[in-house]
């Protein structure tokens, strides 16, 4: 019984994760989408965004399972963003936990 609550339960969140994710995705016109972070290690949820994807044309970018165990992943695709347009720290940067991305 338990097994098939927390299997309901993951079914249902990936459900509403991935519908929501790719709404948003064609209301603002995004054709690509990047899925990282912890949470991009779950094979039920890499296979339904990228089933979801497929069906909307949305091409879907997963980090393989070694690199989605932390947020790794997903702060060097923010850095090489920033890095694409340019925008680097002075010598002054230092370790802050809140730093905006």
């Amino acid at each position: 019984e338990v097994r098939n609550i927390a299997a309901s339960f993951q079914r249902a969140v990936i459900r509403v994760l991935v519908r929501r994710t790719l709404a948003a995705c064609k209301r603002e016109g995004v054709s690509s989408l990047l899925v990282t972070g912890g949470v991009a290690c779950n094979q039920a949820l890499r296979h339904a965004f990228e089933q979801a994807a497929e069906r909307d044309s949305i091409k879907v970018y997963v980090p393989s399972p070694p690199l989605t165990t932390d947020n790794a992943a997903m702060i060097a695709a923010a850095g090489f963003l920033q890095y694409e347009r340019g925008e680097f720290a002075d010598a002054t940067l230092n370790a802050q936990t809140n730093l905006p991305l």
